[in-house]
């Protein structure tokens, strides 16, 4: 097997592969994700996927200082938060207390947004006015395709139709995920 070279070539394998149950959102972020963002900051992140830890912000969580400085939420297939993630990070405004990306990825592409520009988007997907905390459950879910082909513009990365278009958009999101990311 060789190295994955671009998120259309992960999903052409891994989610439209027919016979195989697609891995799920933490073997995107291992195989996919974290070899990119070490390359573009050298860095080991200091939880990877944290599932249960309620106080970690993020899929992808850096420290500095001893203190939580960049958390990405990776969503794969379904924006399904849990009643934890809802309503510390779409009902609470604290910034704080929010992971600073939302990558995103179903079989027509890829998103990368801030999680302001995220939380606006999913606002509007899901007919939210007033966000309302909820005490079991999951927020609304949205596919990740359905929120992909009800936005346009920065940060919504279709899957090539082929090689030269796939090294297209993966160099845009990745020229996106660098900006993200060096904060």
């Amino acid at each position: 097997m060789q190295m994955i070279n671009s998120y259309t070539e992960y999903i052409e394998q891994f989610l439209l592969c027919k016979g195989i149950t697609p891995p799920g959102e933490h073997h995107f972020v291992a195989t996919y994700l974290l070899p990119r963002l070490f390359e573009i900051n050298q860095l080991v992140p200091d939880y990877i996927n944290p599932d249960g830890t309620k106080a970690i912000i993020g899929d992808i969580v850096y420290f500095k200082n001893g203190n939580h400085y960049l958390g990405i939420e990776v969503k794969f297939g379904t924006i399904r938060l849990t009643r934890n993630e809802f309503n510390n990070w779409v009902v609470n405004e604290d910034t704080a207390r929010h992971p600073k990306v939302f990558i995103g990825i179903g079989t027509v592409g890829l998103i990368i947004l801030s999680w302001r520009e995220f939380r606006k988007a999913y606002f509007a997907s899901a007919g939210i006015k007033m966000p309302r905390p909820i005490s079991e459950g999951y927020g609304p879910q949205k596919t990740v395709n359905s929120f992909f082909l009800a936005g346009r513009g920065k940060g919504y990365f279709p899957r090539g139709r082929n090689e030269s278009e796939s090294q297209e958009y993966e160099s845009k999101f990745l020229k996106l995920l660098r900006e993200a990311v060096n904060c």
